[in-house]
């Protein structure tokens, strides 16, 4: 068996998702065969993604739905609030499950710090890879905030480590 997990991102209020969850839904399609994949996803509440009254990895879910991925093939949701908790919460499902292979889906943008919070929090699990989802159709203006943010705390994780 193969997981698919994918990462969570802002939506609005009324949970409609943001052009960054759509795009690692899409990734995530993509790569979804049935009866070979299942399916993670991550996403709880926070005033920077998510302020409605659902976790986001619920709205994932429901879009997954819409689009014939079988329910029974997504087998966790997490209500993470950050990255370091996308990775340490979905670990207990990894290890339940064991599966020989894990592909985590987040956007192009978030793939270092994703890659290093991983490399820590995942360890020792050593058969896992990226699928990267474009940043394109993001407004450029929300996509270069993004892009500092991830400077600033991919930096902060060098000064100080993977903390969990």
């Amino acid at each position: 068996m193969k997981i698919i997990l994918v990462l969570g991102s802002p939506n609005e209020p009324d949970g409609t998702l943001s052009e960054m969850a759509k795009s690692r839904l899409t990734v995530c399609q993509k790569l979804y065969v049935s009866g070979t994949y299942k399916i993670v996803l991550t996403g709880g509440f926070g005033q920077h993604f998510n302020t409605s009254d659902k976790p986001h990895a619920y709205y994932l879910k429901q879009n997954l739905l819409s689009k014939n991925i079988r329910e029974e093939d997504i087998i966790g949701l997490t209500e993470s609030r950050h990255s370091v908790e996308d990775a340490t919460l979905s670990k207990w499902i990894i290890t339940q499950y064991k599966p020989e292979k894990i592909i985590i889906v987040t956007s192009d943008y978030h793939f270092d710090r994703a890659k290093l919070i991983f490399d820590a929090v995942y360890a020792p699990f050593t058969d896992f890879s990226f699928s990267l989802a474009s940043s394109v159709n993001i407004n450029p203006e929300i996509l270069n905030q993004l892009i500092q943010h991830e400077k600033t705390a991919l930096q902060d994780l060098r000064d100080h480590g993977v903390r969990f």
